[in-house]
């Protein structure tokens, strides 16, 4: 079996590495699925405070090093990930006890409306996002970001013929020849997907496992 190759998340798990370089790794995980945490908090009945939540989760988790917590059982930067929203939150609920802070305006203490389906569904959002713009950048070095942007919201629907011709106009580009790139756009969207997947797991079957949960996820949506 072809060895798996190393990525974000086993470098992150790997204890050896150098301490800044887990950190830097860290940080640049935790800011690219910032989104997700935020709507973890807001989703908590904590919307007015989602955002100064989540800076502080982001600073302490570097501060603290909460990467060292992660468990070598732990197979994906998913899972690990939503553990420390739930503790932390946890913890912000303790404090709000005791410092007698409940109230209309703050989050509510007691509930808990932060389900793990809706967090792998916003995770996927951003794993989507950061896809997209791995691909635009790489379509903007072939100058090519014009055809990239004109086709980039026909990814999962078909384009009506007539609009395919009219953008092929635009763009000094023959229809046929547009909807081979749109083909083409979409595969390496799939495989840009997988290999991001792939950076946040620990194996390729975790990978796997990765892949299968957040169209799991994405699918309650649409049910």
């Amino acid at each position: 079996m072809t060895a798996f190759p190393s990525t974000r998340w086993s470098l992150i798990q790997a204890s050896e590495r150098p301490p800044g370089e887990i950190a830097a790794a860290w940080s640049e995980l935790v800011r690219d699925y910032r989104p997700a945490i935020v709507a973890f908090f807001r989703r908590a009945r904590a919307a007015a405070d989602a955002e100064d939540m989540a800076q502080e989760f982001l600073l302490r988790s570097i501060r603290e090093n909460w990467w060292s917590r992660a468990d070598p059982a732990v197979g994906s930067f998913r899972r690990f990930l939503f553990v420390l929203l739930t503790r932390f939150l946890a913890q912000q609920r303790d404090l709000a006890y005791r410092r007698q802070e409940r109230s209309s305006d703050a989050f509510d203490a007691g509930h808990n409306d932060t389900p793990d389906k809706q967090f792998d569904i916003d995770f996927a959002a951003c794993l989507a996002r950061s896809a997209l713009d791995r691909l635009r950048a790489d379509y903007a070095c072939d100058g090519r970001d014009a055809v990239f942007d004109a086709l980039q919201e026909w990814l999962s629907d078909t384009p009506p013929r007539g609009d395919l011709v009219r953008l092929g106009e635009s763009l000094g580009i023959a229809p046929n020849t547009l909807a081979v790139q749109l083909k083409r756009l979409r595969l390496r969207f799939r495989k840009t997907l997988v290999e991001a997947l792939e950076q946040l797991s620990a194996d390729a079957r975790e990978a796997d496992s990765e892949a299968s949960a957040l169209r799991h996820a994405l699918r309650r949506t649409l049910a």
